[in-house]
């Protein structure tokens, strides 16, 4: 039975506005009349207040001119001290506008997003505009989960949210192919967090701590923050759970062909080494780079057909064949990002069916790209050493908490 607890409340930090650009912005006209769609129009008592998304070319003169605001009420309002804050408006932002019985703004909400905007109020012959913060929460929520088919469906069932499964793949990523790794009876459990804006929930926020069991192997990933803006997640020892490499350069594929010195060629008919591993995929399907480095080559080759190849350090390099195409960054000499797509898949060269054949070169020579052993990215500095410690502990435990209370209740229920 699944458990959701909740616990911890902290305050998101301000962020910083940027200076704007006012007359030019405010009185810039549109020539489509439609281009603006009143969404709610409400009454309450001798007031309106009127939500307005603002759509491509909007202006906040556009805007207001809509809804038949007169210009001497606009001005009073461009004119007020800070309106620079109101000079640019972003396509899908929302206005929240009260007018009273003339048609006169009482009150101006820009709704930038859920927890930041602009308002103007009218104070005697002008008005006041300031930006706004509103106070976060997060809370954190505990959840465990036992994969019976698959680890996405499975944490669906468990109330997990599309967004923090898909962090999960990714934390875990270099280490766990999810798509053939995957067994009946592995499991994970999770802290992560959830981001409320007075008492209501707005958006998941990131996993704190996770545990998953693999094939009986323990994998432990704790979130850490490096420096404002950049975190990453590590061992409890605080070694980084990111590698150089991906362990699959295909998302949503299966292994039609594994490494094999003595595989017989599915068209040639004769005993020819399989120096890669072969996914089968959907026609089209993205291939992306498994990790940081420098196309080689990228062109024809023998039974290869449309092929790629990426230096990613003087020991390792890495090889993608029978591509239906290249993506605009696959050019030689060019570098290329972990995870960036390079190309899709098809069945160029000598190939039965659609499927990206994948080789791992280590100093030169063929590995098997399942097993070989990937170079860890830098572990916590001995700088941080101390506070990630305590900082891992702290997290650790509770987790062990959550997960000796789930199990206390399950056996009392």
């Amino acid at each position: 039975m699944g458990v959701a607890l909740l616990t911890g409340l902290s305050l998101l930090s301000n962020t910083n506005l940027q200076e704007r650009e006012i007359l030019k912005e405010l009185s810039s006209s549109i020539d489509m009349e439609d281009l603006l769609k009143l969404d709610t129009i409400e009454q309450f008592g001798v007031r309106e207040i009127i939500n307005v998304t603002a759509k491509k070319n909007d202006s906040l003169y556009t805007i207001l001119k809509k809804i038949k605001v007169e210009d001497q009420n606009i001005l009073k309002l461009i004119n007020s001290t800070n309106s620079k804050l109101l000079s640019k408006i972003q396509v899908g932002n929302r206005f929240e506008i009260s007018l009273d019985d003339n048609n006169a703004i009482t009150n101006l909400k820009y709704i930038k997003d859920y927890k930041s905007g602009v308002e103007a109020t009218l104070q005697d012959d002008s008005y006041n505009i300031e930006a706004y913060e509103l106070p976060l929460e997060k809370v954190n929520i505990y959840k465990k989960v036992l994969i019976k088919d698959s680890m996405y469906s499975a944490g669906l069932k468990a109330g997990i949210p599309d967004s923090v499964i898909m962090d999960i793949v990714y934390i875990y990523g270099w280490d766990i192919d999810f798509i053939h790794d995957i067994r009946p009876g592995d499991s994970y459990s999770l802290i992560y967090e959830e981001v409320l804006v007075e008492g209501q929930k707005e958006v998941d926020g990131n996993v704190l701590i996770a545990e998953f069991f693999n094939q009986g192997k323990l994998h432990t990933a704790i979130r850490y923050d490096l420096e404002p803006g950049r975190s990453e997640y590590f061992s409890p020892e605080g070694n980084n759970v990111k590698k150089a490499f991906l362990r699959s350069p295909v998302k949503f594929s299966y292994i039609s062909s594994k490494y094999n010195l003595k595989r017989k060629h599915p068209i040639l008919h004769t005993i020819r080494s399989h120096n890669g591993v072969d996914y089968a995929a959907m026609r089209g399907s993205p291939i992306r780079t498994t990790g940081d480095g420098t196309v080689s080559f990228a062109g024809v080759k023998n039974g290869c057909g449309n092929e790629i190849e990426i230096k990613h350090s003087e020991d390792y390099s890495t090889r993608y064949c029978h591509l239906e195409r290249y993506s605009s960054r696959a050019k030689s000499g060019r570098k290329v990002k972990q995870g960036q797509t390079i190309g899709y898949v098809g069945s160029s060269g000598l190939a039965t069916g659609p499927h990206l054949h994948y080789e791992f070169h280590v100093n030169g020579k063929h590995t098997d790209p399942l097993t070989v052993k990937f170079p860890d990215a830098l572990p916590i500095n001995s700088n941080n050493r101390e506070d990630y410690t305590t900082h891992a502990n702290k997290l650790i435990s509770s987790l062990k908490n959550y997960q000796g209370l789930t199990e206390s209740l399950v056996l009392n229920d």
